[in-house]
């Protein structure tokens, strides 16, 4: 529990850097004379920022080790932080929040990569889903600790946050984290080796099937996260600092499916159990959409789509990132950032194209959620299909039977 604990504080760096400063949009684009699509794309540089960098600091991680890259991350993020506290303008701040994404990539990659070193098949997704446990919280208290900060001393203090929270996670890793990849175990980093590696990543039909649908799977939950300023304050509206009623209702559902997670996967086989996550995804936001498009849904009905979407998605992710990264025993840094990378994009992709499109409407947000998780189940039935023989290929087994 308490390497899940630690993990889980690491991950929430990711979440923190979205979700806190989302309660200072208005703000933000009164301060600068903008609108509010136009500070929305602060969001939208920073996930694209932080989902390519993603496919890069696993590879870093591998050659030079877990902790190294870690703390390197963290202090690119903490200065990042310091710079979108003193940016004057919309363009600075942009691209402050570029350079916050070069470095808060690696909380969730190598984290991910710690896991799969010292854990594998049901255990490495028992370990997943406690880490989704503490990672959940954060969605939930960003953006409440957002609002409460922007209401009491403005959206630049959002910044001072970030930058100690990772220089606390620099400090933890140095002080208190063992490093997982010993020295032994590392490989060298070379441009044509690591060209060859994305190139087998990339090309591998299972893998590829498989991280695709897990973003997916994010992108569904998440939309609602990406469109809080427009869902909380238009469709539910409610005021700043009442994110809460958001947040809480979504987090603490997926805190209970994350537990729930490993405790189903003893009972039920894989398949069955992510199949019935899927099914239960799909039907809950198709109902949700179809109810809200006859007649607005009001508070709290508005909120049963997605929460049993999410806990859906919390039941499922799990196992899903364990059973990705079975494929490459070797360079699991590298599948966990080829991973991660399809996640973040998933998020980065809901600002840019998902929020503007669903604007305002309820049940949208729905129909949008419903079609990524018709998504997910096409791509996890190829993934599947593909599964033994690519196991068979990297001379594994599988590790959930």
């Amino acid at each position: 529990m308490g390497d899940a604990a630690a993990l889980g504080f690491i991950s929430s760096l990711g979440p923190f850097s979205v979700n806190t400063y989302v309660p200072g949009f208005h703000e933000m684009a009164a301060d600068f004379g903008t609108t509010l699509v136009a500070v929305q794309q602060t969001m939208t540089i920073y996930l694209i920022t932080y989902a390519v960098s993603c496919l890069f600091v696993g590879t870093l991680s591998d050659t030079y080790g877990r902790k190294p890259t870690m703390v390197a991350g963290m202090m690119v993020f903490a200065a990042a932080s310091i710079g979108a506290l003193l940016s004057q303008s919309l363009y600075t701040l942009c691209f402050w929040r570029f350079v916050q994404g070069l470095g808060a990539a690696v909380g969730q990659v190598v984290s991910q990569a710690m896991v799969r070193d010292r854990w594998s098949g049901a255990h490495a997704a028992a370990m997943n889903g406690m880490i989704a446990m503490f990672f959940a919280l954060s969605p939930a208290l960003a953006p409440i600790l957002g609002g409460w900060i922007v209401l009491h001393g403005g959206w630049h203090y959002v910044f001072v946050f970030l930058a100690a929270y990772s220089c606390a996670i620099a400090l933890y890793t140095v002080v208190v984290m063992p490093e997982t990849l010993p020295k032994d175990k590392r490989v060298p980093l070379t441009p044509l080796r690591s060209a060859l590696l994305y190139k087998k990543c990339f090309g591998h039909k299972a893998f590829m099937a498989g991280v695709v649908s897990h973003g997916f799977c994010f992108m569904g939950g998440i939309l609602y996260s990406a469109g809080a300023a427009d869902f909380v304050i238009t469709i539910m509206g409610l005021d700043v600092d009442q994110f809460a009623w958001l947040t809480l209702p979504l987090v603490g559902t997926s805190i209970i499916g994350a537990w729930l997670s490993a405790k189903i996967l003893k009972k039920l086989h894989h398949g069955l159990m992510l199949a019935l996550c899927m099914g239960l995804m799909i039907a809950a936001q198709l109902a949700s959409a179809a109810a809200g498009f006859v007649h607005p849904l009001a508070f709290p009905c508005i909120l049963i789509g997605p929460v049993l979407y999410w806990l859906g998605m919390s039941l499922a992710r799990p196992v899903m990132m364990a059973m990705n990264l079975d494929y490459f025993a070797e360079n699991r840094g590298l599948a966990a950032s080829v991973q991660q990378f399809f996640c973040t994009a998933s998020f980065s992709i809901c600002p840019l194209i998902w929020v503007p499109v669903v604007l305002g409407q309820a049940w949208k947000y729905s129909a949008a959620s419903a079609f990524c998780a018709l998504i997910v189940l096409a791509l996890w039935h190829i993934s599947m299909r593909e599964r033994p023989a690519a196991l068979a290929q990297a001379g594994q087994k599988e590790t959930m039977d």
